[in-house]
Order: structure tokens, then C-alpha cells, then sequence
């Protein structure tokens, strides 16, 4: 097969041309209709105006983060690692956030690479609701905290505490809650199988240095956990919650527990 490039270039023009569409709003300002489309079939809002600097702006007049908070909390989806992750797309893209509206100023000449350099810029900041606590691992202790401060008062609770045995630095606690008698709550995140063997060595120390406290796993999956892991650690631990779903397990145990 021979590929006529010029001909097939001709084709491309003739047809992004025609499925492009320029709508003329009611509050004068201009819509592009392009194949950039969520995956519930809407398509992506092109908003187009004068830029304030001169030039033509191109906008999602805060549509992206709407169509997210139909599934997803706008709050927690901008704060933690999601939120770090949108604002390096943000700044690698060239695009504007402001008040939740996307936009991205172009001149007139350079309006075809924008709108294809924009619409990118929504899908990879949409592609962040990917990030769920059920497939990354990085998102992972964002949701364990926002679960805690759920339940537990949140002046109540320490991040990275460092209890009173030797060498403390090495042996952080990812949680520290105060709990109803003398003992307080360790509450520890575990997303995989190097994190389950790192706090069977860390509460190991703790019980070898007779430090009383009580304590809660959360895994990620323990189902991921290899069995041998696992038996390791339920030596040393208290309750073990099986993941980030389990919130009603979450809420009993820690409602026995933490004052």
C-alpha cells in the first residue's frame, strides 16, 4: 500500500475543519465544539473570548472541576498528592487556574495548537480521578488522613508522632490519636507489602521497650499482603482493618478506642 501524503493531508484539514464548530452565545461570547469529550459522552466547554492582555482566551468557565465533583469531592481532590499533580499540569501546560476555571490566553494566529494543547490539559487533569484509593498507592494516606479527621477529632490526632523509646527518629508513627484510658492510639497506613514489614520492626520495638499503646492496621488490600507478611505483623499489631473501604470496621474499632 502506497500512502498519498498529500492527499491524506488534505483529507486531516478537510475534516478537523468541519468538525469543528464556532457557536455564538447569547452573552456574545464564542463556544467551540471539538471531539474532546469526558467519558460519560459530554463535551469538553471551549469557552472563547478576548484575552485581558490582548489576544484570545480560551476557557472551561470551571466546568472540568464541576464534572468531577459529580463523583468526587472538589475539596479533597485539590488538596494532598492530586492537588500537587494538578498544579504541575497546570504549570507545564501553560494554563491558568483561577476560583476552579481553567484558561489559557493564545493569540489568534496560534488558536489550532491551543485548543489541541488545551483540551490535553483537561484530559490530564480529569485523568486525576484516577488516582482512587483503590489503584495508587500514592493517594493512599491522602484518604487514610481525610477517613481519620472523618471520624476523630482532628485536634486529637499526630501525624508522625515520635514516642518515647530509643532511637525514636527511626521509628515514627504514622498516627497518634489519644485514647479513652492511659494508652494512646498508633494507627498505621499500609499500602504494600515493604510497609507491612517496616511497621511489624517499628510496634516489635515498641513491645521489646514496653511502651503501652494500642493500635489499628489499615491496609490499602491486605488481600496483596503476602501471607507470611501478614502473619508477621498480626504478631505484633492490634485490630487490622482490610482496606480503605472498610470504613464502618474503621469507625467501630476506633470508636472503642480513641477518646
Amino acid at each position: 500500500m502506497t500512502i498519498d501524503r498529500v492527499a491524506l493531508k488534505e483529507l486531516l484539514c478537510e475534516r478537523l475543519c468541519e468538525d469543528i464548530e464556532v457557536e455564538q452565545r447569547s452573552d456574545d461570547e464564542l463556544m467551540l465544539r471539538t471531539h474532546f469529550v469526558f467519558p460519560d459522552g459530554d463535551g469538553y466547554p471551549f469557552h472563547l473570548s478576548e484575552a485581558p492582555a490582548g489576544g484570545l482566551r480560551l476557557s472551561d468557565q470551571g466546568h472540568t472541576l464541576m464534572h468531577i465533583s459529580y463523583e468526587h469531592d472538589i475539596d479533597s481532590f485539590l488538596d494532598g498528592t492530586r492537588g500537587m499533580l494538578l498544579e504541575r499540569i497546570v504549570s507545564e501546560s501553560w494554563v491558568e487556574h483561577n476560583d476552579g476555571v481553567f484558561c489559557m490566553d493564545t493569540s489568534v494566529e496560534r488558536l489550532p495548537e491551543a485548543i489541541f494543547a488545551f483540551g490535553q490539559a483537561l484530559t490530564r487533569i480529569y485523568d486525576l480521578t484516577l488516582l482512587s484509593r483503590s489503584n495508587v498507592g500514592s493517594t493512599f494516606y491522602d484518604d487514610l488522613t481525610e477517613c481519620l479527621q472523618d471520624l476523630v477529632d482532628e485536634s486529637k490526632i499526630e501525624r508522625d508522632y515520635l514516642p518515647e523509646v530509643p532511637n525514636a527518629d527511626a521509628y515514627p508513627v504514622d498516627y497518634r490519636i489519644e485514647g479513652k484510658g492511659n494508652d494512646p492510639l498508633f494507627v498505621y497506613g499500609v499500602p504494600n507489602r515493604d510497609k507491612a514489614r517496616l511497621t511489624t520492626i517499628m510496634l516489635g520495638h515498641f513491645h521489646r521497650h514496653r511502651l503501652d499503646f494500642e493500635s489499628i492496621i489499615v491496609f490499602e488490600d491486605q488481600a496483596s499482603i503476602p501471607r507470611t507478611d501478614l502473619a508477621r505483623l498480626s504478631d505484633v499489631a492490634g485490630d487490622m482493618i482490610s482496606s480503605m473501604e472498610s470504613t464502618e470496621d474503621l469507625s467501630r474499632k476506633l470508636s472503642r478506642r480513641a477518646a
